[in-house]
């Protein structure tokens, strides 16, 4: 796939301020060339026009809708062999959008010109032009389309024009995957495998980094062995949320056993990552001031810094203790926003919310009159493991304070099955109870859990040696173990 922008990548929407201002038009361009069913190739244009760089008007009082007029010329020397001139226009909306469209022309065999010529309809003298070689050429032996990058893609039985072989495939035609993307997805056709390949082959992809003068550095890599058919369609997606911002390559490459290469493609893209791997001098006053931490008051800002807290050990807990010491709100904000950021440099926001829903579920579920409800031992458990598969709580058991013995199946934490926590409130006092034993590695685990537990009785214990008594005669309604072992 070939991308093309005069101004590249890096587009903001500026209409904060003056949302009818359009900047330069910066459109990019990404082609492929595919066969029909029938054979015939056919060109496809994926087109997107940056939001800040359009004119949008005024339709009423709350909507706005721009224009663009769009040439697609294909020719050989002064000859035009096919075109599309249109207007497309922006959907209404109340606040500026990127433009996407996509269109298909037939193209017999031949070397070309492509022109793609855009103007903004409300300004003829914002126009973005480029042009490209083109090659339209399929022959005998096993191809491999140029590769389209995609924002996006879902099953769709429709038949929109972003509609192919049973996907909804929303094109990424400035080739680059901002802070909040995740997942990098590309499409490619393969052609003439069976005329080509006896036996099956393999399909390689691989991102570098490029590191300049030539260098790269292989940052991931998947595969996937093929059968081959007279067509096949190649949908992939890879893991790019740990990739770091700067310039990447992506290499598809067709090989068949002993790993001799048919066919690859190469297409170009950047990845802007800031919040992965912060710094002090990368978090700025001027980064924190446009984050979500903005919006918090003081009373949240203390709340969520507590939440934290009970997850933290070491010189990170006395770092949290010394903000909330000093009520400082800058720096509430600033280790606020780090933190979420170090979770989820992609969208701190989404982390952010994500882990204070589950707080706020702990504080009302947890809480003990004494302080937050993720402050206590059920708490902290709750927020660190989730909800347990299981739950026994019990109140009145001859000999022992109220209890709750909590099983999770999977304990994905450790890798462990059947893993438990007992809890118990030796105080009677509220509702706080305490983390008695667990088998978790890791956690709290006291052998005499239940000489503990049961210690109103300590005339019952099982075993003859009072210093290293473990259990506790099983009668009176003593069901504490049978529910740790048996349940």
């Amino acid at each position: 796939m070939i991308i093309i922008s005069a101004r590249k990548f890096l587009i903001l929407t500026l209409f904060i301020v003056f949302p009818l201002l359009a900047h330069a038009l910066d459109a990019g361009v990404s082609y492929a060339v595919f066969k029909t069913p029938d054979g015939r190739p056919y060109l496809e244009v994926n087109l997107e026009i940056a939001a800040g760089s359009i004119m949008y008007r005024h339709i009423d009082s709350t909507q706005l809708e721009a224009a663009a007029e769009v040439l697609i010329l294909v020719r050989k020397g002064e000859e035009i062999v096919n075109y599309e001139k249109y207007i497309l226009n922006s959907p209404k909306v109340t606040f500026p959008e990127s433009l996407l469209d996509v269109k298909r022309l037939v193209l017999p065999p031949g070397q070309y010109l492509l022109d793609v010529v855009v103007t903004d309809v409300n300004d003829a003298t914002n126009t973005d032009r480029f042009s490209s070689p083109l090659n339209v050429q399929f022959d005998n032996k096993i191809t491999l389309t140029e590769v389209q990058l995609l924002r996006s893609f879902k099953p769709d039985s429709g038949d929109g024009p972003f509609t192919k072989n049973g996907y909804l495939l929303e094109p990424l035609p400035f080739a680059f995957y901002d802070k909040d993307a995740t997942r990098l997805a590309f499409y490619a056709e393969i052609y003439q495998a069976d005329r080509s390949v006896a036996g099956k082959y393999t399909v390689r992809y691989v991102i570098e980094k490029e590191l300049g003068n030539g260098q790269k550095n292989l940052v991931a890599a998947g595969s996937q062995e093929k059968s081959p058919s007279s067509i096949d369609a190649l949908l992939v997606q890879m893991d790019i949320s740990k990739m770091e911002s700067g310039n990447y390559s992506l290499t598809v490459e067709l090989r068949k056993d002993g790993n001799e290469l048919l066919a690859s493609r190469t297409v170009l893209f950047q990845r802007s990552n800031p919040f992965l791997d912060l710094t002090d001098i990368q978090l700025t006053d001027e980064v924190v001031e446009k984050q979500f931490v903005q919006q918090l008051d003081k009373e949240r800002l203390v709340y969520c810094m507590r939440a934290i807290s009970v997850l933290m050990t070491g010189d990170r807990s006395q770092a949290i203790l010394n903000i909330l010491k000093s009520g400082d709100e800058k720096q509430m904000r600033f280790y606020i926003f780090r933190h979420f950021a170090e979770r989820d440099p992609n969208n701190p926001e989404l982390a952010y919310r994500d882990y204070m829903a589950v707080a706020d579920a702990a504080d009302v579920k947890f809480r003990s009159g004494f302080r937050y409800g993720f402050e206590t031992d059920r708490g902290r458990m709750f927020l660190r493991f989730g909800q347990a598969s299981d739950i026994v709580h019990v109140e009145d058991e001859p000999g022992a304070p109220p209890y709750e013995i909590w099983v999770y199946y999977k304990f994905p934490s450790t890798n462990q099955t059947n893993v438990k926590f007992l809890f118990y409130n030796p105080s009677l006092a509220g509702d706080d109870f305490i983390l008695l034993h667990s088998t978790a590695r890791g956690e709290i685990s006291n052998p005499k859990w239940e000489r503990e537990l049961y210690r109103r009785n300590p005339t019952e214990y099982a075993d003859d040696n009072y210093g290293d008594a473990r259990n506790v005669q099983r009668n009176n309604g003593r069901n504490a173990r049978a529910f740790f072992e048996d349940f």
